[in-house]
């Protein structure tokens, strides 16, 4: 009988583990884009005795095949004590439960909640569409937010052991863009022959598809950081119009962009440059598809600056506002 009430106890043991950890903080995120198919979802939950636990899922190219990684690690007490001190702060507590999209996304979309255990209660925050570099241009979103985020992804990235960014974007985006920043230099373009020239699949003399960021450098000169994304992170070489991401394992070209004005971007400055086809700035949404065929996609919308359309080929695309070309992209594959 005695041998029946120990077994009987050993089982609700098992089933009903009084040495439960609490679970201090959970985040999920979803970003879509920028290319049609590409997809990154990660999930992250931080627990009071340090442990973590990350699995991230997704696409990290067009075509390429999905992938599914889960990191566990334990992270030292003090980090695990300076988190709390941050869940606790009152600027942390005051976040709205909803936070609504502070911009008008084309081809990246971000959702992201945060659930926070508390002793007494939980919040819970819902953000639609962030995009926290925002903030590189005034208070958009809460400091607090901001904050928090940064220090999630400080913990991720401690836990798959994967390099930080190039520079701060943390301290960036809490401080505000550096007065050092260059300001890009006034496009003198010249059609002529001379002007540089925009390969499809491939990119602009040495600025190309799986270069690494020092030959790009060397070619450009020192870029910007501008923001990070799913698994690259964003360089501006405003002089010369071009903004690059980057691999962030590998520190290589992941895809290019060249700049005619673009919304948002203006800072990036003006690509004296064509295709190697003949499309330069001036060339219509009709000429693009003369040139270049039927697009595998063909994006269009209206925001609150007029008209835009995105034009899909192999290995490159164009953008348009109110019919004027603003970019051309140079996807990585």
């Amino acid at each position: 009988m005695r041998l029946v009430c120990l077994a009987a106890t050993l089982v609700l043991a098992l089933m009903f583990p009084q040495d439960v950890t609490r679970q201090v903080l959970s985040s999920h995120d979803r970003i879509d884009g920028p290319y049609g198919g590409q997809h990154h979802v990660s999930d992250l939950q931080i627990f009071e005795d340090g442990r973590v636990i990350y699995s991230e899922e997704g696409t990290e190219s067009i075509g390429g095949k999905p992938q599914h990684s889960t990191y566990e690690a334990k992270i030292p007490s003090d980090e695990i004590r300076s988190l709390s001190e941050l869940l606790e702060d009152h600027d942390v507590l005051s976040l709205p439960t909803n936070v609504p999209s502070k911009t008008h996304p084309i081809d990246f979309f971000w959702q992201k909640s945060i659930v926070i255990n508390r002793l007494d209660k939980t919040q819970e925050i819902q953000i639609e569409n962030f995009y926290p570099f925002l903030n590189l241009n005034g208070p958009v979103y809460p400091k607090a937010l901001i904050e928090l985020e940064c220090r999630l992804q400080d913990i991720e990235a401690e836990v798959t052991k994967r390099p930080q960014d190039k520079g701060n974007w943390c301290k960036e985006l809490l401080e505000g863009k550096q007065e050092t920043s260059v300001e890009p230099a006034q496009a003198d373009c010249r059609w002529d022959e001379t002007q540089p020239t925009i390969v499809a699949g491939e990119g602009w003399g040495p600025v190309r598809i799986g270069a690494a960021s020092k030959t790009v450098d060397a070619f450009l000169g020192e870029g910007q950081l501008d923001s990070r994304g799913s698994g690259v992170y964003f360089k501006d070489y405003p002089q010369k119009g071009v903004q690059v991401s980057f691999e962030s394992t590998s520190n290589t070209v992941h895809a290019i962009y060249f700049y005619n004005g673009q919304r948002g971007d203006e800072q990036v400055g003006v690509f004296c440059g064509r295709t190697s086809t003949g499309v330069d700035w001036q060339s219509s949404v009709d000429e693009v598809k003369r040139v270049y065929g039927r697009p595998t996609a063909d994006f269009s919308g209206t925001d609150l600056g007029g008209n835009w359309q995105r034009l899909v080929f192999q290995g490159i695309d164009f953008r348009f506002e109110n019919g004027i070309m603003v970019r051309i992209g140079i996807p990585g594959e």
